[in-house]
């Protein structure tokens, strides 16, 4: 009968710098495969990458993950779990506690190149997108809707965060240089009074304020609906 070593003689022993056979954690895999991630994107992330920053072979790495899908699903509960939910998420009005989250997952998301990608094309089903879909439903909830209402507002919220995040990151129409062009124009035509006079106003929009504000017209919304209960 093989032994450990001969079924994998690059993890069996330590002579080679590799890892001890059955040393690697799941904890030590999701840390390294996040740092790859937020500093190289996701597209670095490979189970020969990570074998090879953690000093340890592929086959040991299969015995926690079964291929890179099952590494990508780690990487993006991890975020989840840990990184997108406001650690005060409990804490003041509803409306602030929305904001938050909000503010959250826009800056947490955008911490790893391509993660927005991945998630405007695959569902993340681990406990950590489960936390995350509680906890916005929770705030709805708070904010008086209904089951129905909640669902709702739950999917317009998600579409607004990951939408606006998703247009950042690849190009935002509404950005500087997608607009100096027709703003330029506008001031030419003597026809368009009202666009050559809101030029220099819209030169100043900024994402976060493009943001901010979606954000208040959906809390808006949802006070709405509340008061229809």
């Amino acid at each position: 009968m093989g032994s450990a070593c001969d079924e994998d003689p690059e993890a069996a022993g330590t002579s080679s710098g590799r890892r001890a056979w059955g040393s690697l954690s799941r904890a030590q895999i999701v840390a390294a495969a996040l740092e790859i991630a937020r500093n190289e994107g996701m597209h670095a992330l490979t189970i020969r990458r990570l074998a090879s920053d953690l000093g340890a072979s592929r086959m040991a790495l299969y015995r926690h993950v079964p291929d890179k899908n099952g590494l990508v699903d780690l990487v993006m509960n991890a975020i989840a779990e840990h990184d997108v939910v406001p650690p005060d998420i409990d804490e003041g009005p509803w409306q602030a506690r929305l904001r938050r989250l909000a503010d959250g997952m826009r800056r947490e998301l955008a911490a790893y190149p391509g993660l927005v990608d991945i998630l405007m094309t695959r569902a993340n089903h681990g406990p950590g997108a489960l936390r995350l879909i509680e906890t916005v439903l929770d705030i709805l909830a708070d904010a008086g809707l209904d089951e129905r209402q909640a669902a709702r507002h739950y999917v317009l919220f998600i579409d607004l965060v990951l939408g606006r995040l998703h247009r950042e990151l690849l190009d935002d129409p509404m950005d500087h240089h997608r607009t100096a062009s027709l703003l330029a124009l506008a001031e030419e035509v003597g026809e368009y009074p009202r666009r050559r006079a809101a030029g220099p106003n819209l030169r100043e929009v900024t994402s976060q304020q493009v943001f901010d504000n979606e954000i208040a017209m959906l809390i808006l919304a949802i006070e709405s609906s509340a008061r229809e209960t």
